[in-house]
């Protein structure tokens, strides 16, 4: 197929359908909360790929305020696209300021290339909850495997009569996530 005198719209598309017909894996996981999710080199190789088969080229740049994508059509370099997101601090245990910034640009061209294309992934919330309330939104079930660990007997019993609740599965996301936070901690300290 010839795309030199396709726009840049035609060749963006184009690729956010291709990338679709992929079916790019999830490599990542956030065992705290447990749910997958795209890392950037999950799709960086196709979208590169792509991007050189249809004639567009891609360029992020950085500042203090935002974080910029642009897609230009390489046949037609006048024709381009931008994608901005802000910029925001990033404060890791066991960091430096550099390994912070690296951090920060990392997620910002996940997430201007997941804007950019399309590249959907699940809110971790979608699952458990229709609805948009914190307080609604149920533990997830590693989180709930945790718990179960920690609280049996007397400390489940606890549990459930101090957060008003029927069984342990009924525990709101947050809360469950405070909890195994603090039980993490008390780990740490042993």
């Amino acid at each position: 197929m010839d795309y030199t005198n396709m726009s840049i719209y035609k060749k963006i598309q184009l690729v956010k359908q291709k990338l679709l017909e992929a079916n790019l894996r999830k490599t990542g996981e956030n065992k705290y909360a447990g749910f997958k999710y795209y890392e950037l080199a999950d799709f960086t190789p196709t979208i590169i790929n792509l991007c050189n088969e249809v004639g567009l080229f891609t360029k992020i740049t950085f500042n203090n305020e935002e974080a910029k994508l642009t897609i230009i059509n390489s046949d037609k370099p006048d024709q381009r696209e931008e994608y901005t997101s802000p910029m925001r601090t990033l404060e890791l245990k066991g960091c430096n300021q550099i390994q912070a910034l690296g951090g920060v640009e990392t997620y910002s061209r996940r997430y201007l290339y997941m804007s950019a294309f399309d590249i959907i992934e699940n809110d971790m919330f979608d699952a458990q909850s229709g609805s948009n309330n914190s307080k609604d939104v149920k533990a997830t079930d590693k989180q709930i495997e945790l718990l179960k660990k920690y609280y049996v007997g007397d400390t489940l019993e606890k549990l459930l009569k101090t957060n008003n609740l029927e069984k342990i599965e009924d525990i709101s996301l947050k809360k469950a996530s405070e909890l195994i936070k603090k039980i993490k901690e008390a780990k740490e300290k042993k």
